[in-house]
């Protein structure tokens, strides 16, 4: 990055502005000392980091007692999606031979007509 005048207009107004004198600006009493400031600034920036540490050890508090309170059930029987779609086609399979076989009964026991 180039300091200095980037294109004519820039050199101009330097030569123009170049041998004049400027005295530095006169810090008038009204304003406020800058030692003051820079305090004023640093309790700021400290209340602000205070504020952000209460603000961690509450949320750490906080999670420590929802993770206290948080109780965990092993579940007894884990199984495969393999296992659980076998499982319902068994249970599916199941149901229709009951029902074949109700059929099957209520059939057997109802006289069948005879061809005359």
């Amino acid at each position: 990055m180039a300091v200095g005048a980037q294109d004519n207009l820039d050199k101009a107004l330097v030569r123009k502005y170049q041998s004049l004198k400027v005295d530095n600006a006169i810090i008038q009493s009204s304003m406020v000392d800058p030692n003051k400031m820079l305090e004023t600034m640093n309790d700021y920036a400290n209340a602000h980091m205070e504020a952000f540490r209460i603000h961690q050890t509450l949320r750490d508090i906080c999670t420590k007692a929802i993770s206290m309170n948080i109780h965990y059930t092993k579940m007894k029987n884990v199984k495969t999606k393999k296992e659980r779609m076998q499982e319902a086609a068994r249970k599916i399979v199941a149901a229709q031979m009951a029902k074949k076989n109700a059929l099957a009964q209520k059939l057997a026991k109802e006289p069948r007509p005879s061809i005359a």
